[in-house]
């Protein structure tokens, strides 16, 4: 069965079990393998893939390469597609991650996440062996999904793994937009930014599940294989404007390659995209509607907002807090029973010494401006199973917590100071855990008023 999404549990916290259900569902409309099957299909010896037809026997050598934390299922389920005919390749999966399912004849390597290790920069270059093996006679699948980019991290010339390490570290914690993030990861990397396609001598399709707003296939997984619009004087812009403490060798790189003395990112009208068909499987609008319907089958009036939830966690709990209050107070824009849901991604800037996540601290926050509205419950997960450094997924609330918390005597709102949602959740109920989920598509927010 599906990754554990059926076995999403909230700790420590009752009545808020329609929510739970709406998450549920959420998380199994955005199944890997079930995505893909949406856009393929095999009629014999051909696949049809996003409107265009090929014919596997017309190649010799049928490569996969790819990874992220949906790869497994991705694989899987083109190994299926595949059936019958000789396929090699590799993927990578996060450290410690368990297969459930057989993968043979493809090498599956593990690397480090949320930040590239050793053992990721060794997936990258067996990723680039093996891409740059494929000749006119092979036809290439990649596959791509959220935590791409920390999985198989091949550093650029002039700069180190631990460069890369401590830049990426940086910008997370100043709160970069993952659009930023990606700018510059980009520009210190031999294998995104489109440097993937152009070590693909060979025809190639790009499967990509994203965990962007917006699908952009340049900006998922840090794009591999499509063209890179953003340049290094843009890296330059992220790096001054988050004000970012970063070594020698990072600002040395980008400003030579300003300068020119560097190439750039393969851009738009480069030979090498010629190659490639990039196609998006799925996102994080599968898992808002899929959560919306299961919500409206529980007898609520449900707006669907948004996939394209972005900005500072505290800042977007505004607007479910909002929410909130219009529908208890002017039943507007539904009388309850009523739920909103939304996905996305927030982000946190780090200033408190505690622990958590953007889900949890986007919680957190919202509980703290609804202190005093009844009947609410607001959850909010990252599809991953994954919110920050921590074990959880994200968070739920309802008034509960609040008695819950004043009963250990903790005020919210100092948590919320120290950045420390996890702790708060963990001594008043409420963590979600899901373990890793096999997928990943963003970020799933549902606000139910009873």
């Amino acid at each position: 069965m599906f990754g554990g999404c059926l076995l999403l549990r909230v700790v420590g916290l009752r009545g808020v079990e329609d929510v739970a259900a709406g998450l549920r569902s959420g998380l199994a409309a955005v199944e890997p393998g079930a995505l893909i099957r949406r856009v393929i299909k095999r009629r014999g010896d051909c696949l049809q893939i996003g409107g265009k037809m090929v014919e596997l026997r017309r190649f010799s050598d049928l490569v996969i390469v790819g990874g992220g934390k949906a790869a497994e299922g991705m694989a899987a389920e083109m190994l299926r597609f595949l059936d019958g005919f000789d396929v090699r390749g590799v993927v990578v999966v996060p450290r410690g991650y368990r297969l459930k399912r057989r993968l043979k004849p493809l090498e599956v390597l593990q690397g480090g996440h949320p930040l590239p290790d050793s053992s990721s920069e060794e997936a990258g270059r067996r990723i680039l062996e093996t891409a740059s093996s494929c000749s006119g006679d092979s036809l290439a699948f990649v596959l791509v999904s959220g935590g791409f980019s920390a999985l198989a991290a091949v550093p650029a010339e002039g700069v180190s793994l631990q460069d890369k390490v401590e830049t990426t570290s940086a910008l997370l914690k100043a709160g970069a937009s993952i659009d930023e993030l990606n700018t510059v990861r980009k520009h210190l990397s031999a294998l995104k930014g489109g440097w993937l396609a152009k070590n693909l001598r060979c025809r190639a399709f790009s499967l990509i599940l994203s965990d962007v707003v917006g699908d952009r296939v340049d900006v998922i997984g840090s794009g591999p294989t499509a063209p890179d619009p953003t340049t290094f004087r843009d890296a330059l812009d992220v790096l001054r404007r988050r004000g970012v403490d970063v070594s020698e060798n990072v600002w040395r790189r980008l400003r030579r390659g300003a300068e020119g003395v560097y190439p750039e990112t393969p851009k738009h009208g480069d030979p090498c995209f010629r190659r490639v068909v990039n196609v998006v499987v799925g996102g994080c609008v599968d898992a808002v509607k899929a959560a919306a319907v299961e919500m409206r089958r529980r007898g609520y009036s449900v707006v669907a907002l948004t996939s394209g939830v972005v900005g500072e966690a505290r800042n977007v709990a505004s607007l479910f807090a909002a929410v909130a209050r219009d529908v208890v107070k002017h039943g507007v824009p539904h009388a309850p029973p009523f739920a909103l849901v939304a996905g996305g991604e927030t982000t946190v800037t780090v200033r408190g010494r505690g622990r958590g996540g953007r889900n949890q601290e986007l919680v957190l926050a919202t509980l703290h401006l609804l202190r005093d509205v009844p009947r609410f419950v607001f959850a909010s997960i990252g599809t991953d199973g994954v919110d920050g450094v921590t074990d959880a997924a994200g968070a739920v609330a309802a008034p509960q917590t609040l008695r819950n918390a004043a009963r250990e005597g903790i005020d919210p709102l100092q948590f919320l100071e120290d950045n420390d949602s996890y702790t708060f959740f963990s001594r008043v109920g409420g963590l979600v855990l899901t373990g890793p989920t096999g997928t990943n598509v963003g970020d799933l927010m549902i606000l139910a008023i009873r």
